[in-house]
């Protein structure tokens, strides 16, 4: 009898001390971010902050996905996006096109499409150039998450 006494004042007191413990979970109701979706999910590259796809010469239009961190939105967002000027050695209108500068993030929702054209440009055997977008959000209260806000495109030539 005094085991069984034990055993249930053991369960008790593990129940109603876990009880107590504060529900903690962090809720991204005013911080509104951006990022891209291949920078989460892909290693940065070698001495880089960000990865590097490789994408063949010519490759045509490429669409990668835009993630909105926090509560979805009532109205369309535009999110401005453009080149990094220090990493990238491609040059428009040779190797690429962007196809506006601008993401839509439709309302009531969390997620939207960067799209930039990858042309075919003369090929120069073991040559590549490096193309790096960076999202800039949208002026406003949508901001880049600094983690995952550049994300990079090797042409190989």
């Amino acid at each position: 009898m005094k085991k069984i006494f034990g055993i249930a004042m053991v369960l008790v007191t593990s129940i109603v001390m876990s009880s107590c413990f504060k529900d903690n979970q962090p809720v991204f109701d005013s911080l509104y971010l951006v990022e891209f979706q291949d920078a989460v999910i892909t290693a940065p590259a070698l001495n880089k902050t960000f990865p590097i796809l490789s994408v063949a010469n010519g490759a045509g239009l490429q669409t990668r996905r835009i993630n909105l961190v926090g509560r979805q939105r009532e109205t369309e967002e535009s999110i401005k996006f453009s080149v990094d000027p220090v990493e990238t050695t491609a040059k428009e209108g040779v190797h690429y096109t962007l196809e506006g500068g601008v993401v839509k993030i439709p309302a009531k929702s969390s997620f939207g499409d960067c799209k930039i054209n990858i042309l075919r440009a003369p090929a120069a055997a073991g040559t590549s150039v490096v193309l790096v977008l960076v999202l800039e959000g949208n002026g406003n209260d949508v901001k880049p998450n600094e983690n995952y806000k550049k994300l990079g495109f090797r042409i190989a030539l």
